[in-house]
């Protein structure tokens, strides 16, 4: 007999709405989160959120407090601090701080992190000129020159939010197409303190105790040049939290869990929700729908498999 019906892997937007719906839809459940605290990405957003319907919060941190606080208030059950040491996604088992857990039904809500270019000097200057969020640190960098790496919405809109603070940016893209909404391109492109290089990669990130410049190379001419840079931005998308699932079930060709419209993965009552499935858009309100899709999902499956009396 499984200890629960449904496993939840991961606390952010899309496994707290598993949960909550588990609850409504007379599933026991549990919700296992690695980090210290609940939240994902949420904690990682540092403007107001006024796209969630209902909510206006300062920050991302706001508004899993309200998340968090709707858990508490139906004593729902979770972990958080988890340290999960294997799990077995066909047998729908595993193993978290030392104790063996079953179910009938597991979803996947593991997120996905910021991208790295995983060039030398990244880690070492992160705090001390390499940042991940302009939104965050923007204050930290007023009147330095700085780069933004990217070609994204975010890295457009952190070019326009340093320009306000800084007398030069630039943006740097590895090609000369870009997946920015028009509006954003053309703002960046027509601003006087926002210089955009085309075709271009960062091969390094060097300095003393500070970032002091990088060394970009032409991707069309292979030249390598120095960069003079105060700070570094990096804004080149994010990559998902898929590890602990390679060769257990089917990933696309960037490492996201393939899934169909009910959430299912290619594995029989596993589900995948929120940023660790590529979403067509990435969004607080999309990982919240998908885990209420997956969990209504899994209970017609439950459904169907209890004998008629």
């Amino acid at each position: 007999m499984p200890d629960y019906d449904v496993l939840i892997v991961g606390g952010g937007p899309g496994g707290i709405s598993a949960l909550l719906w588990c609850h409504s839809l007379n599933l026991r459940a549990l919700l296992l989160e690695r980090a210290p605290e609940l939240g994902g990405q949420l904690l990682q957003i540092y403007h107001r959120v006024i796209d969630y319907p209902g909510l206006i919060a300062q920050s991302g941190r706001e508004l899993r407090d309200c998340f968090e606080a709707h858990l508490r208030q139906l004593q729902l059950e979770w972990r958080a601090g988890c340290r999960l040491e294997e799990i077995r996604l066909r047998d729908r088992q595993l193993i978290c701080d030392g104790e063996s857990l079953s179910s009938r039904a597991l979803i996947l809500a593991t997120g996905a992190r910021k991208r790295r270019l995983g060039v030398p000097g990244e880690d070492e200057f992160e705090g001390r000129g390499v940042s991940f969020s302009a939104t965050r640190d923007h204050q930290a960098f007023a009147g330095r020159e700085v780069c933004v790496v990217g070609g994204g919405d975010t890295a457009f809109e952190n070019s326009l939010l340093l320009a306000r603070v800084c007398p030069r940016v630039t943006l740097i893209h590895r090609s000369s197409s870009f997946r920015a909404r028009p509006s954003w391109i053309s703002e960046v492109f027509n601003h006087p303190r926002i210089k955009v290089l085309t075709n271009t990669t960062v091969k390094a990130i060097e300095g003393g105790s500070e970032v002091e410049r990088l060394i970009v190379e032409d991707a069309i001419t292979g030249r390598r040049s120095v960069l003079p840079t105060q700070g570094v931005f990096i804004r080149i998308g994010i990559a998902p939290n898929t590890e602990s699932f390679q060769g257990q079930l089917e990933l696309d060709e960037a490492g996201f869990i393939k899934t169909d419209q009910r959430q299912r993965t290619s594995l029989e009552l596993v589900y995948a929700v929120g940023d660790v499935c590529r979403p067509i858009c990435l969004s607080v309100a999309t990982a919240v729908g998908q885990g209420a899709v997956a969990a209504k999902d899994i209970a017609e499956m439950m459904k169907q498999e209890e004998p008629f009396e």
